[in-house]
């Protein structure tokens, strides 16, 4: 890759934007073992251009939803988060909008900039006695295009990413934001044995209160009953059903690597054969008050690259670890923290080692053939990176681990709680 930059020994800050020609010529064989590069921190290091990293507020949505947005909201950067006034006035504006739609004056330019603005939507379905995968959108709200759709496993072990264009087929997911069952690619040992075949999930005549899809569950519900529509849940041929079924494009392998370690803040996922790792890191801070409180919250994201060099071509262990990311956690009540993602090094990554996913480097060729600056060609290339599926899987499986760390503090937390009550009961 052409940013690589080898340090001696000397550990820098993350963040520090990689720079060319890496090594140098009086580093030994044992210092260039695994080396890793690190991103500083601090913009007047080595200040980066907007468009080389992205910045990314993850708020609270109805607590179990996540807005991963590209523009702050003031009102929920507060350590106490919205005012009571403030939560009116947006409840209103929802009602406005909800009106306008049913009114059809939600114009397309409104879903577009939805679609346009940068920002994704991590949606969190939820059925009584199921447990439907959350979903993935590129946009700011769940009628954007879904993405990915991730499902958890017991005690956050693993968690498995199913993503592709097939999933934003109309049809696929139901306003339920769960796979219809037309769709469903059969049972359990099927899906076993294909893991891009999805499960999906039929229509119940009743529903609990806090289930999603409220209007399209009682609207099939009076289908059934007055027997006028179509059931989605009725098939004329089960088999040739299953056959036309949708199935992800792909499918992405997050696990937790070291739960009994020194290390067990660490997930790992490959992709186009690369490694990468979500990983706690000590520095990374939040400057507000109370900051220390979450200073184990923190996390980092690189990758392992074989270092090129016809010295260690006999080291099977040469490695070096790229910096791509990091995740600071907010004190924020409404906030889960802060992601910023190094466009720029991902950028270099895929233009190496992955380059048939990335259809930006077309744009460069035609680009500087029509006399157009550097500049406006690495937005569009910077644009095109944040449409390809590695960088979905990115912010895919950073809300993984987002998710996966705070519930694993929580529960910890409750079997102190439950212990320290259980002792002051029985003393």
């Amino acid at each position: 890759m052409a940013a690589q930059e080898v340090s001696n020994g000397h550990a820098l800050s993350d963040g520090q934007r990689p720079a060319t020609n890496s090594q140098s010529p009086g580093a030994s064989l044992e210092d260039l073992d695994l080396k890793v590069l690190r991103l500083s921190t601090t913009a007047s290091d080595y200040p980066l251009r907007n468009e080389e990293c992205s910045t990314y507020h993850i708020y609270h949505k109805h607590e179990q939803h996540r807005c991963i947005s590209a523009t702050i909201d003031p009102a929920k950067e507060r350590w106490h988060g919205p005012t009571p006034k403030e939560c009116k006035e947006k409840r209103q504006r929802r009602k406005l909008r909800e009106e306008q739609k049913k009114e059809g004056l939600t114009t397309v330019a409104t879903s577009a900039s939805e679609a346009d603005d940068g920002s994704f939507y991590l949606h969190t379905p939820y059925l009584a006695f199921h447990n439907p995968p959350r979903v993935l959108y590129m946009g700011s709200t769940k009628h954007c295009e879904p993405a990915v759709l991730i499902h958890d496993s017991l005690c956050w072990r693993k968690w498995k990413l199913q993503l592709g264009p097939s999933i934003a087929k109309p049809g696929v997911l139901d306003p339920r934001g769960v796979v219809s069952w037309r769709h469903n690619g059969g049972d359990s040992k099927a899906r076993k044995e294909d893991h891009t075949k999805l499960k999906g999930y039929k229509v119940r005549t009743w529903r609990l209160w806090g289930e999603t899809g409220k209007d399209f569950v009682h609207g099939i519900k009076t289908t059934r009953e007055t027997g006028v529509g179509a059931d989605p849940d009725v098939l004329e041929d089960e088999t040739q059903a299953q056959k036309d079924a949708v199935k992800a494009d792909e499918v992405v392998w997050l696990k937790w690597t070291s739960p009994f370690s020194l290390n067990t803040r660490r997930y790992h996922f490959q992709y186009a054969g690369i490694d990468f790792y979500w990983k706690g890191t000590g520095t990374v801070k939040e400057t507000r008050t109370c900051g220390f409180f979450v200073h184990f919250n923190h996390l980092k994201f690189v990758a392992r690259l074989p270092i090129k060099s016809a010295e260690l071509e006999a080291k099977a262990d040469s490695e070096v670890e790229v910096c791509l990311g990091k995740y600071t956690c907010s004190v924020a009540k409404k906030k889960s923290g802060t992601l910023e993602l190094f466009d720029g090094a991902i950028l270099s990554l895929m233009s190496e080692h992955m380059s048939e996913i990335l259809p930006g480097r077309s744009i460069r060729e035609e680009s500087n053939g029509d006399g157009d600056s550097d500049d406006t060609t690495s937005v569009h290339e910077f644009t095109a990176v944040k449409r390809t599926p590695l960088y979905q899987v990115i912010v895919a499986t950073a809300m993984c681990m987002i998710i996966g760390e705070k519930q694993k503090r929580d529960t910890i937390r409750s079997i102190i709680e439950a212990a320290a009550s259980e002792g002051s009961a029985g003393s």
